[in-house]
């Protein structure tokens, strides 16, 4: 494949509109909010304190969050190099290098360090930033567990892949994740994020493809995601019909339902890149 894939073409379709109309309702708030206050109620220079503030505010407990955050996670980790966990931490850095990492500007200068905890039978990962232009991933120790126990490295690609497009398409920086609180304030708050999650759901399967029916350890667990059929499990997919309820649930949830995840899988494979998974 093509490494030089932009993060125009990696994003879901539905991830921009939603973000920019976020943008744009904060914006106009905000812009609503100074006017009142120094045009209907006040003197700018009696406000000029307090409109520093607040508009600063947001920016300060965001890079409190992200530091505390990052902290928090590491004095309990263990992180992945060359010499701990090495087949692991070896796949990252190419799919890392892959990306464009190490080579780029700002976040993309350099290769995320990647951390494992302890996930206590919980198999989940994340990205985030510890400081303006430098992010981390971190990895649940039951996904390598599985990496090892069923020599999937592939699966964990998947996985690594995916959270690197975080970094990569931007999600994890500090003005995006003001523009969450007008999504979550207008009911669009888990659409933003499940459309996100597409958008690296599609990173994976551009830079990590054989690890994508790995996902099924999600849904089947990771004693038994290599016994599911796989032509089985589609069949009895598509009985469900993609109902009313299918649709309310993935409309309520932050990543899209198994059901979608592995469909838009299944359907890429078949049908190509321009696939993007459903919303709803």
């Amino acid at each position: 494949m093509n490494k030089k894939m932009s993060v125009k073409k990696l994003r879901h379709r539905a991830e921009m509109p939603l973000l920019t109309l976020c943008i744009v309702l904060t914006v106009a708030i905000w812009s609503l909010l100074l006017y009142v206050v120094l045009v209907e109620h006040a003197s700018p220079a009696e406000w000029t304190f307090p409109i520093i503030f607040g508009a600063a505010a947001p920016f300060i407990l965001l890079l409190y969050s992200f530091k505390r955050t990052y902290w928090k996670t590491v004095v309990n980790a263990v992180e992945l190099t060359d010499k701990q966990f090495p087949e692991v931490y070896e796949l990252y850095v190419r799919i890392a290098k892959d990306m464009g990492f190490g080579s780029g500007k700002g976040a993309m200068s350099n290769i995320p360090r990647l951390y494992m905890t302890d996930g206590s039978g919980t198999l989940n990962a994340f990205a985030s930033k510890c400081q303006v232009h430098k992010g981390y991933v971190c990895i649940n120790s039951d996904l390598l567990e599985i990496a090892y126990s069923h020599n999937d490295l592939s699966g964990i690609g998947f996985v690594l892949a995916h959270e690197l497009g975080h970094i990569k398409c931007g999600h994890v920086s500090a003005w995006r994740t003001i523009a969450h609180p007008m999504a979550n304030l207008i009911g669009l708050g888990q659409s933003l994020t499940r459309a996100q999650e597409w958008t690296v759901d599609r990173c994976a399967y551009y830079y990590a493809p054989e690890g994508k029916e790995s996902m099924m350890v999600l849904i089947a667990g990771k004693h038994l995601y290599k016994q599911v059929d796989m032509e089985e499990y589609f069949r009895t997919v598509h009985n469900h019909k993609g109902g009313l309820w299918l649709k309310l649930e993935n409309y309520l949830s932050d990543h899209a339902v198994g059901y979608r995840r592995m469909e838009a899988i299944k359907e890429t494979a078949e049908k190509g890149w321009d696939v993007h998974g459903k919303m709803l």
